[in-house]
């Protein structure tokens, strides 16, 4: 047996090995409780997942390796693959945590739109999708962004679901979302993590906050700005009634049923924005004539390799995308449950709608 491997099985590495998983699932437990100490132990619980990931990845690369170097019986060269694939993890591991636990940063997009009213030019939008408010993201961190959102003195905030993943924390959320200081009301939307966690406590909270915070449930509010009013749509994400995802014919139908009645009384000449957690709804958003849709929900992949996704199995990821005259832009995220992140920072996105000469 090579002298690493003999190595890794000594009673003090195993010791060192599982001591260390035990401190970080402690840690990861803990969080919530820690106050002052939970940014430490964030980091400490992100960079032992991140490890452990990135073990589970180079795993069959130094396995093939490996299984070369006994072939040509290269003694020198698998005498030391162990100890080489044990620093490679860890140091991915730690690459893969500040890159989890780096800042946002602030997308700007400036969309024409055609026959967009006079008095919505200039119109901007912050949407704030993704927050997961939890163990990982906290209302002070909620704080922060909101202070980013209110240095672009924007128009109108939108929270396009999953602010929360902790109840608990959710009346925190609540009131930092009311230090925005846009003018119009903040416009929200439900998104799967929060339909399938305590609903009805959601939807009191939010009914407590809905002098400042409105939540919409399948249905649709004008407002006005510099006399030209704007339609906002919002609907819910389509799950089954057991909370579980839809296959894809059954989320379409689902879908089509929400747009039927989220869009109920509105023309499609009139200035429409869709609100939707799901990117999927953007199709039947722009059939019933919503110029523009706002989403989340894709995290953007949270991984990317040399500017690709991992995977990839939305067909809208991230960024702006167009059918015809309507518009989609989908948000990568202020936040994550799951607190990995390479090549896709968390964002808050800025949309300011302009005119389209050409129309």
């Amino acid at each position: 047996m090579p002298l690493a491997w003999r190595a890794a099985r000594r009673p003090r590495a195993l010791t060192i090995y599982w001591g260390s998983a035990l401190i970080a699932h402690l840690a990861w437990l803990i969080i919530p409780r820690l106050g002052s100490f939970a940014p430490a132990a964030r980091w400490l619980a992100i960079t032992w997942l991140a490890s452990m990931l990135a073990a589970l990845m180079l795993l069959i690369p130094f396995a093939v390796l490996t299984a070369l170097s006994n072939w040509y019986r290269l003694k020198a060269v698998s005498a030391y693959l162990p100890i080489t694939y044990v620093g490679c993890f860890l140091i991915a591991g730690l690459v893969l945590s500040f890159t989890s636990t780096a800042g946002f940063v602030v997308r700007q997009e400036d969309i024409r739109i055609a026959g967009l009213p006079a008095g919505l030019d200039g119109f901007r939008i912050a949407n704030l999708g993704d927050v997961h408010i939890g163990r990982f993201i906290d209302a002070k961190e909620l704080k922060r962004g909101i202070r980013a959102i209110n240095d672009q003195k924007v128009d109108l905030l939108v929270v396009t679901g999953d602010l929360v993943d902790d109840v608990s924390q959710l009346e925190n959320s609540m009131q930092a979302l009311e230090e925005s200081n846009a003018p119009n009301k903040i416009i929200a939307i439900l998104g799967n993590h929060e339909e399938v966690g305590d609903l009805p406590r959601i939807l009191s909270i939010y009914d407590h906050h809905k002098s400042r915070i409105e939540l919409l449930v399948n249905e649709n509010i004008a407002i006005t700005h510099d006399g030209a009013t704007l339609h906002i749509v919002g609907v819910n994400f389509p799950l089954s009634p057991s909370g579980y995802k839809l296959p894809r014919p059954e989320q379409d139908a689902a879908m089509s049923a929400q747009a039927d009645t989220a869009f109920a009384g509105l023309r499609k000449d009139e200035m429409i924005l869709a609100l939707s957690h799901h990117p999927g709804f953007f199709e039947f958003a722009a059939a019933h004539g919503a110029q523009l849709t706002l989403s989340s929900h894709t995290h953007g992949g949270q991984v990317r390799l040399f500017g690709r996704p991992l995977t990839d199995v939305y067909r809208y990821l991230q960024g702006l995308y167009r059918r015809g005259d309507s518009f989609i832009d989908v948000s990568a995220g202020f936040g994550h449950w799951l607190p990995i992140r390479f090549g896709v920072p968390r964002e808050i996105v800025i949309v300011t709608l302009r005119g389209d000469p050409k129309s």
